[in-house]
């Protein structure tokens, strides 16, 4: 069976946007063109619609509070409705991945509705050990360390490997050995500088207001570890992602880097810390670490972006219920951390990034898909629109207006931080490799399930021998 749809506005990555029919068969973009035609195919008509790339969340977390195969199943629909086709969950543990992914695919093939893959966490002498074998083996080619929490190996992770520096430099020259292809993405928080600023405020007994999270995790926190892993990056040559960079000092000190490469140092930043700040109305509810911050940073972070040292969104998002989150109490020094927001993602960047900050539409598509696929090995798979890409795309009425609230999407939450927010331009039609999943903000069950990508890394040696070719 084939399909075509007509006569939409496709917003081509790098390019911009033009008018064309696309066909579609067996869930991959076979044509694309004016006027195509095919006996028996199935007619999807556009006329009116932009067609956008899939969307694709490179930064979520399935499971952390909750049951991982409910989080596939809901998370996964409401993502599709907000027009995600894709998502990269990061899995980490004490334990070996080999034994690990083999389960967990299991169950997001059983249960997601958008394709899904993984960044693993890096936190052993083991987890070095068995790399390759998570590239070769499961195609699994991104990683993850978490600066951010160290001190808290045991307690948090169950490890006795700290998460260093020492750490940091393995894993590159552990990268390094294996492919160029391969990207760890870092949580960049120095934790010896958020103790000093916590003691600040040791002798402040009213401070369960979301302002002080902040004040114990102040801008310099943040940007003083991307510039220390940026630098590391750039002299070992290893590919790294500043995932949920919030601080504008830290945009700042990257664009003043003198050689800086933003093929070496990725950045990713969240809607979150494009568009809320300490004054959200959600108060402790929206405490995520690094914390919100001020309507400066969020400027310098859309100015990040148009210089093109910002390069994609992820959204860090955590399926979370307001009596979870306030377990242990409405305390800033008890709350959990994170909240929702995968659902929200892509209208909230077309909203907010074209309407409100002039970013073209091609733009947008690169922030939300494009720049994420190239970054973790999936273009031109996904993020695009091309012939002999998947059919992972989104239909979207530009004129459409929706006020966001928990039930605007059927979330796997009772709130959200962005309620309140007026969007304009919002998905009406969801296709994931080539059959619909969401329209006008329903499911569509389709025939075949979410599927796990295997990601492909060139290996060093060939690598090397394609060098030296070229040169």
């Amino acid at each position: 069976m084939k399909t075509i749809i007509k006569g939409g506005n496709l917003v081509i990555p790098y390019e911009g946007v033009k008018r064309a029919d696309i066909m579609i068969e067996d869930g991959i973009i076979t044509a694309i063109g004016n006027d195509l035609n095919e006996h028996n195919a199935e007619i999807i008509d556009a006329n009116g619609k932009h067609i956008f790339p899939g969307a694709i969340d490179g930064h979520s977390h399935y499971g952390v509070y909750g049951s991982l195969a409910e989080d596939y199943y809901k998370t996964s629909r409401s993502s599709a409705i907000g027009g995600v086709t894709s998502v990269i969950n990061f899995m980490r543990s004490s334990q070996s991945y080999k034994d690990q992914l083999p389960t967990e695919i299991g169950i997001g093939e059983n249960e997601s509705i958008i394709d899904f893959c993984f960044h693993l966490g890096i936190m052993t002498n083991k987890h070095l050990e068995e790399m390759s074998s998570y590239v070769n083996e499961f195609g699994s080619t991104s990683f993850k360390l978490y600066l951010g929490y160290r001190g808290q190996e045991q307690s948090r992770f169950g490890t006795d490997r700290l998460l260093d520096d020492e750490l940091l430099l393995d894993i590159f020259a552990e990268m390094n050995s294996i492919s160029k292809d391969l990207v760890l993405a870092i949580h960049c928080e120095n934790v010896d500088m958020g103790k000093h600023y916590t003691k600040k405020y040791e002798g402040v007994t009213d401070k369960n207001e979301l302002i002080f999270f902040e004040k114990y995790n102040p801008d310099i926190v943040e940007t003083e570890s991307v510039v220390r892993c940026a630098t590391l990056a750039l002299h070992y040559d290893a590919k790294i992602t500043v995932v949920h960079m919030s601080a504008g000092t830290s945009m700042q000190a990257l664009e003043k880097m003198t050689h800086f490469n933003p093929d070496i140092v990725n950045v990713e930043t969240c809607p979150h810390y494009l568009l809320e700040t300490v004054d959200n109305k959600k108060g402790l509810g929206a405490i995520v670490k690094p914390p919100l911050r001020y309507k400066e940073d969020n400027e310098l972070l859309w100015e990040g972006i148009k210089k093109g040292i910002v390069k994609f969104v992820g959204t860090d998002h955590v399926s979370i219920f307001w009596k979870d989150k306030f377990k242990n109490g409405y305390d800033i020094d008890k709350t959990v951390l994170g909240f929702g927001g995968a659902e929200f993602m892509f209208p909230l960047m077309l909203s907010e990034g074209h309407f409100k900050h002039g970013l073209p539409l091609e733009k947008i598509a690169e922030l939300t898909a494009a720049n994420t696929a190239k970054t973790y090995g999936m273009y031109p798979q996904k993020g695009t629109i091309e012939i002999d890409s998947d059919a992972d795309l989104v239909l979207v009425d530009l004129e459409k207006k929706l006020t966001i609230d928990a039930n605007t999407i059927p979330i796997n939450s009772d709130y959200t931080i962005y309620e309140g927010r007026d969007i304009q331009g919002w998905p009406v039609m969801t296709i994931r490799r080539g059959e619909v999943i969401a329209k006008n903000g329903e499911i569509v069950e389709p025939n075949t399930k979410g599927r796990y990508i295997f990601r492909k890394a060139e290996p060093v040696e060939n690598a090397a021998l394609v060098e030296a070719a070229v040169n």
